[in-house]
């Protein structure tokens, strides 16, 4: 028997099964032997995996992690990392504009090259660029958004290779996330929503088994979806707790799904909403990188009038006002850490306060749709801050959802009234499912 026998691993199903699929389309080999936990010999070395192999090793705990024992043909390296990102910088001119803009067109290219992968790594890589592409995709373009940021607020060396590392692996969690929920059209439900917050943590637990990952790389993973003011997770640690990097790439993680979906005047314009939740130097670093101009105003994409969603604002406010006169008794003014709607009271006065700081009133639309009407640049900024309050609105209602446990022993009228307007119900499953991605990212 050998002498790590005495280790347990159990394999995520669905990660199995995307190495399964990997290996009818190319040679999948194990590299050494595969033990289970007990000590029984389930693969030789030299094998090629098929069916037959993945089925074994679906019923046992192994003694540790499959890509430290597995190898593929046509493998990811490296290099073939700096080639896709030299591809997406020629063809994608809102990435030529951020790494132009950083300073130096090349450093994202010579970074990637440059980055020392561990053997598990790289097989973890390519499972998810031949099976989950949307994720790689994903993670690459973070990757190169995070060193633009790191270049513009000049972190050394030594910060600006682990930033990008750590963006480049900052979703393979996800990789042991059924397919099924972060599929597009799928509506999650709360009770689903807790398997996709789970994905820093697994992660993070991961990358700890590959030998030589920095730590500080797997902390940034980890907290990457924290935020500033406490409304992130897995923790909901506040400003002072989260590491510098992590701060960057939830930055950068944003960042990218915005511009993927939506636009450059988007992106702006979140930015300069969720001041309070990103850090402040790497929300203006951004900002300076995209350079947002009227010319990119006619990409925008938009799904209702700003007439509908001034309205829906309205009734929001108004439910909130209704569900605070309600329960304000249970908030003590002087301690609202205590109560368990303090998070709530913070999360809406910030919705509130960011409309009127915006110089908008949602109980007078008519006269404000007027004056955007006769003005094409207030029209553009009145759409772009609904848009963007109707996402951080879908993220209230999840984070309620997130902390339905605290809130057992209240009312639930003025709270499901409430929960009944921020998720509007002809909003669609698509953007129901988008909201979390984008606010909590901000997938």
């Amino acid at each position: 028997m050998p002498a790590e026998a005495t280790a347990s691993y159990t394999e995520s199903p669905y990660y199995l099964q995307a190495v399964a699929a990997l290996a009818r389309s190319r040679p999948v080999t194990a590299h050494r032997d595969i033990y289970c936990s007990n000590g029984m010999k389930l693969v030789a070395g030299g094998t090629r995996l098929g069916d037959e192999q993945f089925e074994r090793l679906a019923q046992h705990k192994l003694t540790e992690p499959l890509d430290g024992m597995l190898i593929s043909d046509r493998a990811i390296d490296a290099a073939c990392l700096a080639i896709e990102a030299g591809k997406i910088l020629e063809h994608d001119p809102v990435y030529a504009r951020l790494a132009n803009r950083a300073g130096d067109p090349l450093a994202v290219k010579h970074g990637l090259a440059a980055l020392r992968l561990p053997p598990p790594l790289l097989m973890r890589l390519t499972v998810m660029r031949e099976q989950r592409p949307d994720i790689f995709e994903h993670s690459l373009r973070t990757s190169m958004i995070a060193c633009a940021l790191a270049l513009r607020l000049k972190l050394d060396a030594g910060d600006r290779a682990t930033l990008l590392l750590a963006a480049l692996c900052h979703d393979v969690g996800e990789m042991h996330t059924d397919p099924l929920l972060l599929a597009s059209g799928h509506n999650i439900t709360p009770d689903e929503r807790r398997f996709i917050h789970v994905h820093p943590l697994t992660g993070n637990v991961l990358l700890s088994c590959i030998p030589g990952f920095p730590p500080a790389a797997r902390l940034a993973i980890l907290q990457h979806h924290e935020r500033q003011d406490g409304s992130g997770y897995p923790a909901g640690l506040r400003a002072g707790k989260i590491s510098p990097l992590a701060k960057l790439l939830a930055v950068a993680d944003v960042a990218e799904t915005v511009i993927r979906r939506f636009d450059l005047p988007r992106l702006d314009m979140l930015a300069r909403l969720h001041h309070s939740r990103f850090d402040a130097a790497a929300v203006d670093a951004l900002r300076d990188l995209i350079h947002s101009t009227p010319q990119d105003a006619h990409q925008m994409r938009q799904e209702r009038g700003p007439a509908f969603q001034l309205a829906h604002l309205a009734e929001v406010l108004r439910a909130w006002f209704a569900l605070r006169s309600a329960f304000e008794h249970q908030v003590a003014p002087t301690a609202p850490e205590r109560s368990p709607l303090a998070f709530l009271f913070e999360r809406m006065n910030s919705i509130r306060q960011l409309v009127l700081q915006a110089g908008f009133d949602p109980d007078h639309s008519d006269s404000m749709l007027d004056i955007a009407h006769d003005d094409p640049g207030i029209l553009l900024e009145l759409r772009t801050m609904l848009d963007e309050m109707e996402w951080l609105q879908l993220d209230l209602a999840n984070e309620i959802d997130r902390r339905s446990a605290e809130l057992l022993g209240l009312s639930r009228t003025p709270l499901t009234d409430l929960l009944r307007h921020l998720r509007h119900e002809d909003c669609g499953a698509q953007c129901r499912n988008d909201a979390p991605y984008l606010m909590q990212c901000s997938k």
